[in-house]
């Protein structure tokens, strides 16, 4: 289990992250979404070993990551610097890897470099940014870690590359049992792959849960509301207006389904139905009643 408790990290004496707490079991896919500047990468490095926390902890299996090279070894991240040496072809740059990771499986490599159709034979300069993204996820998955932690793996990846990706990792969770921590802008497939979501915010944790959780937790609706209704009113029913054509509107609730279906009653909504909603409006919604509350 990856367990990280009370999380702080700062830079110039002004504080990164604070107060982050993430418990990740084995077999388990973990999203970390966020706007740019939230604290997701400082997270992830802390959580990599990479940086040391000025207060909390970060531990894998009972044990302490930060100058360990024995928690290390079992851990593997996934960059969105693309850092590699260029001089290296596809196929050279596995067997660099060899020498350093033990664990270093060259048979899956060789598989998945076949999977993502790169061309062992390509000098690393040449590839593109969604290649390299590709190889930086197939040399993590190669290293055959029990957790993985990777910053916007899917950086620069076309459809057909994210599809591949997506199967690749709900395999190995699924056959060797990987925990996974990542971050990713792209909500509709952190809502299709995770288990559980953490939701941050000027380097805070506003909202974490498991997606059906988060899916419970908020409805969208489409009904008719009655005339000169404010945006105040819904707010203090707990009602967020989103937006409207003609006489129809849409807008979302907070909570129990049953709760909320008795709020719309009492505030008049007519012909109301409930609506699918994604993980992105969720995020949003919460977002913006966080500031609102603030």
């Amino acid at each position: 289990m990856l367990e990280i408790k009370n999380l702080q990290k700062g830079y110039n004496h002004r504080p990164a992250i604070r107060g982050i707490d993430i418990c990740i079991h084995r077999g388990e896919i973990h999203g970390l979404i966020g706007s740019n500047g939230a604290g997701k990468t400082t997270l992830l490095k802390c959580a990599a070993g990479i940086y040391q926390p000025a207060q909390g902890t970060i531990q894998y299996d009972g044990k302490d990551i930060y100058d360990n090279p024995e928690v290390k070894a079992n851990v593997a991240y996934v960059s969105e610097q693309l850092d590699f040496i260029h001089i290296y072809s596809v196929s050279g740059i596995a067997s660099y890897y060899q020498n350093f990771y033990d664990t270093f499986s060259r048979e899956k490599f060789d598989d998945l470099v076949k999977r993502f159709g790169i061309n062992p034979k390509k000098n690393i300069g040449t590839l593109s940014k969604g290649q390299r993204s590709k190889l930086h996820f197939i040399l993590a998955i190669a290293q055959q870690p029990k957790y993985l932690i990777m910053d916007e793996p899917e950086s620069g990846m076309d459809a057909e590359g994210k599809a591949i990706f997506r199967d690749i990792l709900i395999e190995e969770v699924e056959r060797e049992q990987v925990g996974v921590l990542f971050s990713s802008h792209d909500l509709a497939d952190v809502e299709r792959m995770c288990d559980r979501v953490t939701m941050m915010e000027a380097g805070e944790v506003f909202a974490q849960k498991s997606v059906d959780e988060f899916m419970k937790s908020v409805q969208k609706w489409k009904g008719i509301l009655p005339r000169k209704t404010t945006d105040d009113q819904l707010f203090s029913m707990t009602v967020h207006a989103a937006s409207g054509i003609g006489d129809i509107s849409e807008f979302y609730t907070v909570g129990e389904r049953e709760e909320s279906e008795r709020i719309l009653k009492k505030l008049g909504i007519k012909d109301y139905s409930g609506q699918q909603i994604t993980l992105e409006e969720i995020y949003t919604l919460l977002k913006k009643i966080g500031r609102a509350e603030k």
